[in-house]
């Protein structure tokens, strides 16, 4: 589909399992899925065409997803925000304390995205992801505005 032409949103980044390595020839082995993201991301060619969603990467099945997907500067304006609604609502599939002992969310923010899960999940999960950083970087707000994105244009 992308050689064709169509835009494609990767489902979280591809950031849970494995997929074999086609390009390393009769050596292929499984790597991770957000390797091979990373990957195609990386091709000139798929600017305007490859996307990767941001929902699901605070899973804790998700440790250190945060940290690689915010260290890639170049994704800016290539990811798209997603709840993945109704999992931010499960509470053990998400961990505050953890991605705060990971260093992508600040102490401080923990206490008010508790408070903010039990009421209502939706926002938790977009206050939470507009508080993860990396070294001071965060997702630009364009990652967030995602409306023209979806538009359907004339």
């Amino acid at each position: 589909p992308l050689d064709a032409g169509v835009r494609v949103i990767a489902a979280h980044c591809a950031s849970l399992g494995t997929g074999t390595d086609l390009d390393a020839g009769p050596k292929a082995r499984a790597i991770p899925n957000l390797d091979l993201f990373a990957r195609l991301m990386a091709e000139r060619r798929y600017e305007g065409r490859l996307f990767g969603d941001i929902s699901a990467i605070t899973q804790v099945n998700r440790k250190g997803t945060v940290s690689r997907i915010l260290a890639h500067r170049e994704w800016d304006g290539r990811l798209l925000n997603g709840s993945d609604y109704p999992l931010p609502g499960v509470v053990p599939l998400f961990s505050v304390d953890a991605l705060v002992k990971e260093g992508v969310l600040p102490a401080a923010a923990a206490p008010v995205l508790r408070k903010l899960r039990q009421s209502n999940a939706l926002l938790f999960d977009f206050v939470m992801k507009r508080s993860l950083s990396l070294d001071g970087r965060r997702f630009p707000d364009s990652t967030f505005e995602t409306r023209d994105f979806f538009e359907r244009k004339a």
